[in-house]
């Protein structure tokens, strides 16, 4: 997919006439890991009322149910959560029908143990004598310390499977480092990382499953993937061949004024968004600062 300039946008509304599916992010669009943002609940709710389906699409290394609590006690009417995808979901789906009865070490903190509860393996507290390790987060602070630790297992070739590709992640104001910055190490290793969640083309078309809609009977073009990261979301609508609509007010929140600056008739150059995000940033349809109606 290749594209000569963005179109800055001040809500979906402004494309619902071509729009047939929203695929959302959460974390960044939806809310900030503390509290939702009214204004995007209130764009899904106005997007089911023309007609659009929605599923929600989150690189959180957890089960769809843990996901969904969340979101309601985050105020989220439930109605709205009927459909949702997770990378921990799809890590689950992997191993038990891959790796059943293997020894599975779990990298990541005990918070994050519903990820590996009830799966069919043998649990082991070191990647030593793993068959498959799966990272839902870090083991310590400093990504580098992963190096050496792992180096064993890299060494045997064990498929290293990641329930979480964002390398950060904004909670409130603060910046998290997640489970793939340590998947990064695992591959500068040498070894073999399974991705799950965006930005691969399979999770953006396992919500199409969700929401029982034949792959045949709808157009790229007619799909938009919504988020804030250009890395997993904007990168996942280019691999599945979707649109997207690229929310700049999350992890880029810094750039957005030069967005505001450089913005032509509501229209963003390739020129200046590469100078703005950098060359080799997949760009995005759409663009931004907030997600709303």
């Amino acid at each position: 997919m290749t594209l000569s300039n963005v179109r800055v946008i001040n809500g979906l509304s402004a494309i619902q006439d071509t729009t047939r599916m929203v695929i959302c992010d959460l974390w960044g669009v939806m809310h900030d890991g503390v509290v939702a943002h009214p204004e995007a609940v209130d764009a899904i709710n106005h997007a089911r009322r023309a007609g659009i389906k929605t599923v929600f699409l989150s690189n959180a290394p957890r089960p769809r149910s843990h996901v969904r609590a969340m979101l309601t006690d985050m105020d989220i009417p439930e109605t709205l959560t009927d459909h949702i995808v997770t990378s921990g979901g799809l890590a689950r789906d992997a191993i038990r029908n891959r790796f059943k009865r293997k020894r599975l070490y779990h990298l990541g903190p005990d918070s994050d143990h519903n990820t590996i509860e009830g799966l069919p393996v043998e649990h082991t507290d070191t990647p030593d004598n793993a068959d498959l390790i799966l990272a839902t987060g870090l083991d310590f602070n400093d990504v580098e310390s992963h190096r050496e630790f792992m180096a064993e297992a890299c060494k045997r070739s064990v498929p290293f499977l990641c329930a979480n590709p964002d390398r950060v992640v904004h909670v409130g104001e603060r910046l998290f480092i997640c489970a793939g910055a340590v998947a990064d190490i695992y591959a500068d290793m040498g070894g073999h990382v399974e991705w799950f969640g965006k930005p691969t083309a399979a999770s953006l078309r396992a919500c199409l499953k969700e929401c029982n809609i034949p792959e045949k009977s709808i157009r790229g073009n007619n799909i938009i993937m919504v988020g804030d990261s250009l890395q997993t979301d904007v990168a996942g609508a280019h691999a599945a061949g979707f649109n997207s609509l690229f929310i700049a007010g999350g992890i880029h929140r810094e750039e957005w004024p030069q967005v505001a600056n450089k913005a032509r008739n509501h229209v963003l150059s390739e020129t200046d968004f590469q100078a703005i995000f950098g060359e080799h940033k997949p760009m995005p349809n759409f663009m931004s600062r907030t997600f709303r109606w």
